[in-house]
């Protein structure tokens, strides 16, 4: 989940939360969805948020006392996020 930075136009790519997924609300949506493992979906917003923003702060992507909210987590910029295309592009 952390590391991996610079690997994804190498021959081995890391593919990690800093280093490969796009959006920040995307981490937070599937840990709302899939956490705890064994009992998914009973984590509060809260948590989430809290959970979102810890893995955010590993990879180096925002600072130690920064809030993750339903605010401020779509603000986050992503390192990857511009090497991601549409695979149907609009018109």
């Amino acid at each position: 989940l952390v590391g991996g930075h610079g690997t994804i136009g190498g021959p081995a790519p890391t593919k990690t939360v800093g280093s490969y997924w796009p959006y920040a609300t995307t981490i937070f949506d599937y840990i709302r969805r899939a956490m705890p493992y064994l009992q998914p979906q009973t984590l509060t917003d809260d948590e989430t948020y809290a959970l979102t923003a810890y893995l955010l702060y590993l990879n180096g992507i925002i600072d130690d006392d920064q809030v993750m909210d339903a605010d401020s987590l779509p603000d986050v910029e992503m390192p990857n996020r511009e090497n991601f295309v549409l695979a149907y592009p609009e018109p």
